[in-house]
């Protein structure tokens, strides 16, 4: 999966099942449907999608390889569970990655990038309007993520990549509540103008925020 329960999935035809299915249970623990803890088991979730057990375990495997969920022996699969301090812990590596993304892609955009980036976030502020929340959540990664691939830095990208999986998986309750809705928007669209504006510090500053505040606020 290229990114936050692989966003590009649902804009493209010809994913693997086991990708189709990946999708689908983080869709479920991101609106809350299922909670950290909760068992998942392959007969349920294959007669659900009415499919084999073999692409949902073959999902299994994927959630596992991003820390989502976990395999306990004698147990079964399970939602991981994330305690307040993992989540603190991942927040601050995702505002640290940010930082550096921010510094590599100056002096590496242009007016095209640019227009990349604003239509991204455009894209995201449609969303909310017409108030699809998981598509408003995974586009405001999908713009995020446009500044490490204007850092060109392979590292960086795999590394904010392997965050967001955590930071966005757990953070659902707060993702149903509207103001913090529009308090991401407001402090994306702050970090998009700023960067436009190559004000950089301003917009480190308005992404730590993003990052921080819409999980603890």
């Amino acid at each position: 999966m290229k990114d936050f329960i692989d966003y590009s999935f649902n804009k493209q035809k010809g994913k693997p099942l086991s990708q189709e299915i990946a999708h689908y249970i983080m869709k479920k623990i991101f609106m809350g449907e299922f909670p950290q803890g909760s068992r998942l088991t392959e007969n349920t979730i294959a007669e659900e999608l009415d499919v084999s057990n073999i692409p949902v375990r073959e999902a299994f495997f994927i959630l596992e390889n991003t820390k989502i969920i976990e395999r306990i022996p004698r147990k079964g699969v399970r939602v991981k569970s994330i305690s307040e301090k993992v989540m603190e812990d991942y927040t601050q590596a995702l505002t640290e990655i940010f930082n550096i993304g921010v510094n590599y892609s100056i002096g590496k955009w242009s007016d095209e990038k640019y227009q990349t980036l604003m239509n991204r976030f455009s894209i995201a502020r449609k969303f909310l309007e017409d108030k699809e929340i998981i598509d408003f959540a995974m586009q405001c990664d999908y713009t995020c993520r446009y500044i490490f691939e204007v850092a060109n830095n392979e590292a960086f990208l795999n590394f904010y990549t392997q965050i967001t999986y955590i930071t966005n998986a757990y953070s659902q309750v707060k993702w149903k509540k509207e103001e913090n809705l529009k308090n991401r928007e407001d402090l994306l669209s702050t970090a998009v103008n700023a960067i436009i504006n190559e004000q950089y510090e301003e917009a480190k500053m308005s992404l730590r925020d993003l990052s921080l505040k819409t999980f603890f606020i």
